[in-house]
């Protein structure tokens, strides 16, 4: 990467003058430090301290076009230079490093800079301390790997991609969550998106016409390739008139729907209106088999993106993530947290794409581990199938959730991975939540308070490998707001 430099001193040039010495050596240091870890370094020639060695570093620094601008305080230096200088190096990520000089108010310095630029509303990352301590170290590390361009692009790339999609909302959101409402006018002038509105009773209807060919092969398929599907002659029935075969309708009808009108991800209902009527079904099976990478009509299929309870914002969230990744993206619910293993158990009525099971491009080994449970009559009057399984383990996970707070979109997002449990002991916690729908046993690295104090949903999404850094620039150029919960 290339880093730019500038420090900053006194506004009064016999002050500027007696800490020269001083500042040049703490810019040395961080200097040396970047080198030192293969990065190209572009450092201010003279410390501003002045509009004109403001004006001439900034522009200086600009012109060589850097990846991230470092601005650097260890005596007290005027806020309005810090303000200028950014003003004239804009679109560049910032960190604000705030060195330990105990005979000169550095810190103050650093702390009402900081206050700047947020009066302006230019983002930036705050460090405190000396950069030979190893836990600065790994804070400038976190801030370089966050604004690395290769991620921002990423993430600009996949921002850029929502522009002109077309969104199902299929109904609208359950059971009063209000998490899962959008304005459409809001979405289409901020994101280019079209909400498209449709009930359920529409594609229920729909389903009720499908050729029983397709449904018979659909049946086929699942008996074929599920770990075990456990009819039990009331809930969950075998045959073309059976509740499996309702979920298989109405899969392809939904399939069918999106195609002919141009969907290019959707929010489904389910709960509650299709969950409470007997003649119905619940909708597990059908979210799963959209979000996942194969059906029985295309072996290698793209992952149709779903949320389930229409919760669109959880779509919106999901949709960015698999731009990102081209992979299914996780749908579950924040359900529990386990503190003798430390794990959050991540579940929800169905709605993994089994292919998290293995996450392998052979969807046999993935569908292997499912199991297709009947649903259960506690919440569900309707029948049909959970599907059941455990995700396969990740060292490295990023989760994410858009929201939003009177109006305006936030994005929080923080790493983790899914952790690896004998399996015995996940069939233990499982059966202490809801046993019949799939799970995720995960450890954040956000510690549980901010999670507590910051996090605005029941629902979560997470996808493979860390994708923070691309997250950031994508919420940047959507007018998201990003907020990045860490240990």
């Amino acid at each position: 990467m290339k880093i730019g430099i500038i420090t900053f001193t006194d506004g009064r040039a016999r002050v500027a003058k007696a800490t020269d010495r001083d500042c040049h050596m703490f810019q040395d240091r961080l200097a040396s430090w970047f080198k030192g870890r293969k990065h190209q370094v572009v450092v201010g020639r003279k410390i501003v301290w002045n509009w004109e060695t403001a004006r001439t570093e900034a522009r200086r620094i600009a012109l060589t076009y850097p990846d991230v601008l470092v601005l650097n305080y260890c005596v007290w230096s005027f806020p309005a230079l810090t303000a200028q200088v950014a003003n004239l190096i804009p679109d560049v990520p910032i960190i604000l490093v705030g060195n330990m000089l105990p005979s000169h108010p550095g810190w103050v310095a650093f702390f009402a800079s900081a206050g700047t630029l947020d009066e302006v509303g230019r983002p930036f990352v705050r460090v405190l301390g000396d950069i030979q301590q190893r836990d600065v170290q790994k804070q400038v590390e976190s801030f370089l790997h966050r604004y690395d361009p290769d991620q921002r692009g990423r993430g600009e790339r996949a921002a850029a991609m929502l522009h002109g999609l077309r969104y199902g909302s299929f109904d609208g959101p359950s059971m009063g969550m209000y998490t899962g409402h959008v304005d459409p006018s809001q979405w289409m002038e901020q994101f280019g998106i079209h909400v498209y509105h449709r009930g359920q009773l529409h594609l229920w209807e729909l389903a009720r016409k499908i050729d029983e060919s397709r449904v018979g092969a659909g049946l086929k398929w699942l008996e074929k390739y599920c770990g075990a599907i456990h009819y039990d002659g009331k809930k969950l029935t075998p045959g073309l008139n059976g509740t499996l075969a309702r979920q298989v309708r109405m899969y392809l009808a939904m399939k069918d729907f999106c195609k002919h009108e141009g969907i290019d991800y959707c929010g489904l209902t389910g709960q509650l209106d299709m969950t409470e009527h007997a003649d119905m079904c619940i909708a597990d099976v059908q979210e799963a088999l959209l979000n996942d990478t194969a059906d029985w009509e295309e072996p290698a299929k793209k992952p149709l993106i779903c949320g389930t309870e229409c919760d669109s914002n959880g779509a919106l969230t999901m949709q960015l993530m698999h731009h990102l990744s081209d992979t299914p993206v996780l749908f579950a619910d924040l359900r529990h947290y386990f503190a003798r293993e430390g794990v959050y158990d991540l579940c929800n009525s169905g709605q993994h794409a089994p292919w998290f099971a293995k996450r392998s491009s052979d969807f046999r080994k993935n569908w292997k581990q499912v199991q297709l449970q009947p649903a259960l009559d506690f919440y569900f009057r309707s029948g049909g199938a959970s599907v059941q399984f455990y995700a396969a383990p990740a060292d490295k996970v990023t989760f994410a959730r858009i929201t939003r707070r009177r109006g305006h979109f936030l994005m929080h997002m923080f790493t983790g991975s899914f952790a690896r449990l004998p399996r015995a002991r996940e069939e233990a916690l499982a059966r202490q939540t809801t046993y019949t729908w799939p799970h995720v046993f995960a450890r954040f690295d956000a510690p549980l308070s901010a999670i507590r104090d910051h996090y605005s949903s029941n629902h979560i999404h997470a996808i493979i490998g860390d994708h923070v850094g691309a997250l950031v620039a994508a919420c940047e150029l959507l007018g998201i707001e990003p907020v990045v919960l860490s240990a």
